[in-house]
């Protein structure tokens, strides 16, 4: 999808949208012009919508955390810096493409440990939920293993 000029945020409100996100853990607080511009310029797939971006990654913030710094991190700094790339000399409102991905890369890395941390955290509790659960539902007492 074409992103119109007028359409495009400044680059520093994208960096700061998509920190706020990571930091607060929150997806819904990803703003219209982020999502475009990962979308656009990130290897993101758009979801059929912006809402549909939201609710693909609402619970699943790793995997979106994943997704940036797979795509991302691994090997695109030569790829940044390669004349050759379509993001070389690429200009978004007066800053190139190469350096909002350089801004943004060391921001989702930092957030990455306690963004899986959260996750697993969460994993595991539904995983207890369903247990209990199914040991009621057997007439068995689940006992927690100390340790």
């Amino acid at each position: 999808m074409q992103v119109r000029n007028y359409d495009k945020p400044d680059p520093a409100r994208v960096v700061a949208n998509i920190r706020k996100v990571l930091a607060t853990g929150n997806m819904e607080l990803l703003e219209k012009g982020s999502y475009e511009f990962l979308i656009t310029h990130c290897s993101f797939i758009a979801h059929y919508n912006y809402q549909g971006f939201i609710g693909t990654y609402k619970d699943e913030l790793v995997s979106f955390v994943h997704q940036f710094v797979h795509q991302m991190g691994m090997g695109w700094e030569t790829w940044l810096d390669n004349p050759r790339s379509y993001l070389y000399d690429v200009s978004y409102r007066g800053k190139l493409l190469a350096d909002i991905v350089r801004d943004l890369l060391p921001i989702f890395q930092a957030y990455q440990p306690a963004i899986e941390a959260a996750q697993k955290d969460r994993a595991h509790r539904i995983a207890e939920g369903h247990l209990r659960v199914l040991a009621e539902e057997l007439g068995y007492a689940l006992i927690k293993k100390e340790g």
